[in-house]
């Protein structure tokens, strides 16, 4: 009898090694992403996003393009396409796989729509040394889109993120082609940064590393190789608790990985919070990492 009930906590001892194994390894999934259809709509064409969706999914537009509009409709494209193929988690289909293999819980298939693209102008008047009028004009561009996210097993909506490629205030162009390019490459960044958002690389500090005086400096972290992870990649610090049994999260600091060290560890510099992770990890509180954008 007692060999037998040995034998059956090493069966459940093994059982939940490798189910706690198989979730550890789920945590940072790659999914597959495909870019569905690509419609664009006069910018003076007021939508709310309910109604960009209807649209999409029907294929039905109104208003007219506007020639200059017109002209930058697959540089836009490319641009999501872009932003689709650099977000962390996320494989892209360009085609190689037909859309019936990658109908699967999780993968995504997102529609766009373009609702602007336009270049805003702003001037100064002066006067040289001879009197002589000049008036200086520079552009900054917009581009505008709204994405459709759906599940490409239940066909569910799941996000209608509104992204936006606009110049900064450095961004001044002389001409509107330079100003809406500029823009079309911010717009393919904000792409990325939206699915990095919703499917963060996540990880745990296992152990603190160098520390001086009562700041945490280096920690290291249980992702590698094998989960996407690379030198430079900066990563938020949170400190988890369970309120009303709910998961809540506060950030107490922040770091950048500096070596890879092998399939499921690397070294870590803590840019910020030094003092508070040190000592969430003296406490032996749960620190929760995940990447986020610089």
């Amino acid at each position: 009898m007692k060999k037998i009930l040995l034998t059956l906590a090493a069966v459940l001892c093994c059982t939940m090694t490798v189910s706690a194994q198989d979730a550890q390894e789920g945590r940072n999934r790659t999914y597959n992403i495909t870019l569905g259809n690509v419609q664009y709509t006069h910018h003076d064409e007021k939508l709310s996003a309910g109604d960009a969706v209807g649209k999409v999914l029907t294929g039905v537009l109104t208003g007219k393009t506007s020639v200059e509009a017109t002209k930058y409709e697959e540089d836009v494209k490319s641009a999501i396409i872009k932003g689709l193929s650099s977000a962390y988690r996320f494989r892209f289909n360009d085609g190689l796989l037909r859309l019936d293999d990658v109908v699967e819980e999780g993968n995504l298939v997102v529609d766009a729509l373009i609702t602007n693209i336009q270049a805003k102008s702003s001037s100064r008047t002066w006067k040289d040394k001879n009197d002589k009028t000049h008036v200086d004009t520079w552009y900054t561009g917009i581009v505008e889109a709204i994405l459709t996210l759906k599940d490409a097993k239940s066909g569910e909506v799941i996000a209608n993120p509104k992204v936006k490629g606009q110049g900064s205030g450095n961004s001044n162009f002389d001409t509107t082609d330079k100003a809406i390019r500029d823009a079309i490459g911010r717009l393919s960044g904000r792409v990325s940064s939206w699915l990095n958002k919703y499917r963060p690389i996540q990880a745990n500090i296992i152990e603190g590393a160098a520390v001086k005086k009562d700041k945490q400096k280096e920690v290291y972290i249980d992702l590698g190789s094998s989960e996407g992870a690379f030198e430079g990649l900066h990563m938020g610090v949170y400190e988890i608790k369970t309120i009303a049994g709910r998961e809540a999260r506060s950030e107490v600091g922040k770091l950048r990985i500096e070596a890879v060290e092998g399939d499921d560890i690397s070294r870590c510099k803590v840019q910020s919070g030094g003092k508070d992770i040190k000592a969430a990890l003296d406490a032996g509180k749960k620190l929760r990492v995940l990447s986020i954008d610089n």
